[in-house]
This record gives structure tokens, sequence and C-alpha cells, in this order.
């Protein structure tokens, strides 16, 4: 247990066993909150995140999408491009994790490529798009074409892509591709000298979300909190 004074927040962390059986995760995060034996224990999972986010509260949702976006924003810097111009691809558009994340790229990006198997599904969410932020995404299941036209692709699916591609795996497990530079996990700066190291978007969204201010943005400014690695596993590549 670690206490952050300034926030009067209380930190329990609890080390379950790697059994992603769906049930015996369950029943794992279940036992770690009897052990907080508090009526109001907000989760931060960090196991596999395609597992973990289902149990994410909608503020870990929206700080997951905005920190693969700020991510994705400093890597194509580095490379002299902006995200404004950049093509960035979303497979698989209509798995429920990348929702935040096209309706957060949908705010800075005009031009968006929705990969999916499911086209009348990926249409429908596009004609959603299109309706709330004025983009209008291109929808395809040809992977090589999405592939091959993309500056950055955000993938929830553990796949092989080509060579030379910038990719942010939302699927945490270990990728085996090569000759990518590949992403699955940003940490943050704070200032709360309690807890040592550095802050994962998990732990970090769960506790801006006991704060008034709803607006990442500003939350990460008034706390001074910054972004601080971006990285592959325990790499970092930024």
């Amino acid at each position: 247990n670690e206490y952050i004074k300034e926030l009067d927040i209380k930190v329990t962390s609890v080390r379950i066993p790697p059994n992603f059986n769906r049930k015996a995760y369950l029943n794992n995060l279940t036992y770690a909150k009897k052990i907080c034996r508090c009526s109001e224990v907000q989760l931060s999972p960090k196991t596999l995140r395609p597992m973990d986010y289902k149990y994410f509260n909608e503020f870990q949702k929206q700080f997951l999408a905005f920190s693969v976006i700020k991510s994705i924003q400093l890597m194509l810097r580095m490379r002299k491009k902006s995200l404004k111009n950049c093509c960035i691809v979303v497979y698989d558009a209509n798995d429920m994790i990348n929702y935040n994340i096209i309706v957060e790229l949908a705010k800075h990006c005009k031009y968006i490529v929705f990969l999916s198997s499911d086209l009348v599904k990926a249409r429908r969410f596009a004609d959603y798009i299109i309706a709330n932020f004025g983009v209008s995404p291109i929808v395809t299941d040809d992977e090589l074409y999405a592939i091959k036209i993309a500056d950055f692709i955000v993938s929830s699916k553990d796949y092989q892509f080509s060579s030379g591609k910038l990719v942010w795996f939302l699927d945490n497990s270990i990728n085996r591709s090569k000759n990518i530079i590949a992403i699955n996990d940003v940490s943050y700066n704070v200032p709360w000298e309690t807890i040592k190291g550095d802050f994962s978007i998990e732990l970090l969204g769960a506790i801006l979300c006991q704060m008034q201010e709803s607006d990442i943005e500003k939350a990460l400014k008034y706390n001074g909190i910054y972004l601080k690695k971006i990285k592959f596993n325990n790499n970092v590549i930024y």
C-alpha cells in the first residue's frame, strides 16, 4: 500500500497469477478488490490489454485513446510529419478497443482508413464519424492497400506488418514483427514523490478520474503531469 498525500488517495498493488482464462481472470480481479477493503475501488489492471480493457472505466478508456494519439503525434513530429496531414490506418476498426481512439483521432486527423473484414459495420461507424466530426474515413478490407498507404497503423490485432511501418499495438502481448517501429505502451512522469517510477496509463487514468476535471489536457497540465516514455514492452522507443 502507498499513499499519495497530495491527492488523499491510497494505491494498493496486487500481483495476480498469469492465468488468462476469462473466468479465472475475473475471479482474480474480484479478489484484488476485496484486498483493498474499500467500497469505491478504481481498478487499473495491467496484464493483457484486450482483456483488461473490459474493466476500464470510461475515463480510463478515453485516457488510453488520448495517450495513443499523443504518442503518435510525437513519433510523427520526429519525422517532420503532422498528424493532420498523415494517413492513419485503424485495424480492426470495428473492435471496441478502437472506438475511443477513432473518436479522438477524428478530432486531429483528416485522412483515416478503417481496415476491417466487416465492411457493413465499418461503414456504419464511418457514417457516424462523418456526421459528428466532418471527417470521411476510407473503408476497406484490402490489407495490402491499407498498409501500403499508411503513415501510422493503430492495430488491435497481433499482425505481421510490412517493413518500415510505424505501428501502435493495442494488443500488448509480445509481437515478433521485424523491421517495424512498434509501440504498445507509454508512461507518464508525475510530481508526486510517494510512488517511485513511471505511472502507467491504467493507474494514472484511475487516479485522474477521481478528480473534478474531465478534460484530460487540463487535468495533466494542472497536476504537472507529462508523457515521459513511449515504449514497446520494456524497451523505450522515445
